[in-house]
């Protein structure tokens, strides 16, 4: 069993199993663990909704959330327009992803450290 690791895929919204060992990922869980199962990872990942609202998810305990979980570092960029809110006029809003980076004392997401 600790061969396998449990992961959950952002764009399937499915579990998936890797071997460690071989690095081979597979959707069904390995026969060998019989009607066990291993956890999933106890981190929060940024999801999107069918109207491209994101929301954070905690494969593990399976929380979910509108709002960031307060204890992680966060992009702080909230002034540029962000793509999820597909209205217009643009409205420019927090930015939804997790910090990457550190600029002048802020952390920024990938995206946003960019522009």
């Amino acid at each position: 069993l600790e061969t396998f690791e449990k992961n959950f895929d952002s764009i399937h919204h499915a579990y998936f199993y890797t071997n460690t060992k071989t690095g081979e990922s597979q959707w069904s869980k390995p026969r060998a663990m019989g009607i066990f199962d291993i956890p999933a990872k106890d981190e929060w990942i940024l999801l999107r909704d069918a109207h491209n609202f994101p929301y954070y998810f905690n494969p593990r305990s399976m929380d979910m959330s509108w709002n960031p979980p307060p204890h992680l570092d966060m992009c702080c960029n909230k002034d540029l327009p962000h793509n999820w809110w597909n209205e217009f006029p643009i409205r420019t809003g927090p930015c939804p992803n997790f910090s990457t980076a550190e600029h002048r004392g802020k952390r920024y997401c990938t995206e946003c450290m960019i522009q």
